[in-house]
């Protein structure tokens, strides 16, 4: 009997192991990545017309590979880029002049290691199918902000820099004063439209002066201010009878002068020029010495007088310190008096006419 069942098992057993083993199943096709750059765009949000030129010129003969948004801000030492990429990596530098700008964001958008590598592009997906159209939105429609929603505050890759109106490029400084690894920038400061000036000088009266200006009111560079002023001169003064010279007078006066002054300032950065013209009084006080030839003896005398009093300036100087509010300038100041002096010794009348001519040097401080 066993040897009969071993054979039937064999028979029927043989066409199933004489069938084939069914074949894998085949693997997915691989889509290739596209040849080719991606698809990319520099945009700069903010430039100075004449830098955006020149980067859009070096950016056309560029082989790109990333997207950016672009800022260019000028500041000391040249112009301060700020670049944010597709994958939300920033990059900033400071560069001399806008062909240094042109070459490094191209440079950026290039990716050429400056600023790191793209992620791997993946494989394009499959196309939809034929006749396929994609649904239509059926949302709600966006609102519109009001007219009078605040702007945003500046943060990197949001957009402009809201601090600036449209073609208001002022300097700016660069600065890192906190470790969130954000440059902070702060626009420089205006220069003060009041001042407080002190000066020192010599004239051509053989003497020096000492002046102290101080400005009331300005607009539009236009200045309405106070002048003071105390001058020492020395002079050789004769009275009307002093025909030969026997009654000349060896004059010691002092001047303190008084004048409203209105002036205007033409300023050219940190530079400026400052003409004013002023009217007031000046009381001078005189010693006279005087050698008499008939009697062989000196005669001294003391008095004072008022008198009105016209000066003129022009000024040139220049700012510094980080405030703008220190300043030193130099220049020509011209005063003129007129005066009547009596001499009692001799009963005549002694005239002065005090043209002067003073070059100061001044230190000036904001109000």
């Amino acid at each position: 009997m066993r040897k009969l069942i071993i054979p039937l098992l064999l028979a029927a057993s043989g066409p199933a192991l004489a069938q084939p083993a069914p074949a894998p199943p085949a693997p997915p096709p691989v889509v290739a990545a596209p040849a080719g750059p991606s698809t990319c765009s520099v945009t700069i949000v903010r430039a100075p017309d004449p830098v955006r030129a020149t980067i859009e010129q070096w950016l056309a003969r560029e082989h790109c590979t990333l997207a950016l948004q672009v800022r260019i801000i000028p500041t000391e030492g040249g112009l301060y880029l700020l670049a944010t990429d597709e994958h939300g990596r920033v990059r900033e530098r400071i560069v001399p002049d806008a062909a240094s700008a042109g070459v490094l964001i191209a440079s950026w958008a290039a990716d050429d290691g400056l600023g790191g590598a793209a992620p791997p592009i993946a494989a394009a997906p499959p196309p939809p199918p034929v006749g396929y159209s994609a649904p239509a939105y059926t949302g709600p429609a966006p609102i519109a902000p009001p007219a009078n929603y605040p702007r945003p505050a500046y943060a990197p890759g949001s957009g402009p820099v809201t601090a600036f109106g449209p073609g208001d490029f002022h300097p700016t400084t660069i600065r890192d004063d906190d470790d969130d690894g954000e440059p902070t920038k702060v626009v420089q400061p205006p220069h003060p439209e009041k001042y407080l000036t002190l000066a020192a000088g010599l004239g051509t009266n053989n003497g020096g002066t000492l002046r102290a200006e101080i400005d009331l009111y300005s607009k539009n560079g236009w200045t309405i201010g106070a002048a003071l002023g105390i001058t020492d001169s020395e002079m050789i003064a004769y009275d009307d009878y002093s025909l030969s010279g026997s009654y000349g007078y060896n004059a010691h006066i002092t001047d303190y002068s008084f004048a409203l002054a209105v002036g205007h300032l033409w300023r050219f950065g940190d530079w400026h020029l400052r003409g004013s013209a002023g009217l007031g009084l000046v009381v001078s006080t005189m010693d006279l010495d005087n050698y008499d030839y008939n009697t062989n003896t000196y005669q001294t005398g003391s008095g004072s007088m008022t008198s009105p009093y016209i000066e003129t300036s022009l000024m040139a100087g220049h700012s510094f310190g980080s405030t703008k509010t220190w300043g030193i300038e130099a220049g020509p100041v011209i005063s003129y008096t007129k005066q009547e002096w009596y001499l009692s010794d001799t009963m005549s009348t002694m005239y002065r006419e005090a043209g002067n001519v003073m070059f100061v040097v001044g230190l000036r401080h904001g109000l």
